[in-house]
């Protein structure tokens, strides 16, 4: 069974902070998309780049695993229903935490037939998630790109 993990920051035009939208398969191949905010237009308008990446079988293995290990080891930074959909943005849907209204990134692993094996929230100033194998490696990735020339 072929499984797919995916990893989601929504973008945020009050910061002009890109929409990322990252995904891996088993054999190691992946990218982003990132989608750039336009001050004023909707996001459905705005630009988007993709990037490529290929990793090992043991960084792939080792981010598998970490997705499916969070909500076990920090179940409290791993949100599924303290959430809401902030939608004061036209065509953007900002995932935040109902407590803090802390901007949060989406997690997951989901299966070839689509079911979800794993999912959740992470609020974007966890320490749990900036320390996290997943967070640096996506972040390593976009740095170069997260402001559109």
């Amino acid at each position: 069974m072929s499984e797919h993990l995916h990893y989601f920051r929504p973008g945020e035009e009050a910061r002009m902070l890109a929409r990322c939208q990252f995904g891996l398969d088993r054999s190691g191949n992946g990218g982003a998309t990132l989608t750039y905010p336009i001050q004023g237009y909707p996001w459905r308008r705005n630009p988007t780049r993709g990037y490529e990446i290929e990793l090992s079988s043991e960084e792939t293995d080792a981010l598998f695993a970490e997705v499916f290990r969070l909500p076990e080891i920090s179940p409290a930074e791993c949100l599924t229903d303290d959430l809401w959909s902030d939608s004061s943005e036209v065509a953007n849907g900002i995932t935040r935490d109902v407590k803090t209204n802390t901007l949060c990134h989406t997690l997951g692993v989901y299966s070839a037939s689509g079911d979800n094996l794993v999912y959740f929230s992470m609020k974007e100033d966890s320490t749990v998630l900036l320390s996290s194998k997943i967070y640096k490696v996506v972040h390593h990735l976009i740095a170069p790109y997260e402001i559109l020339d």
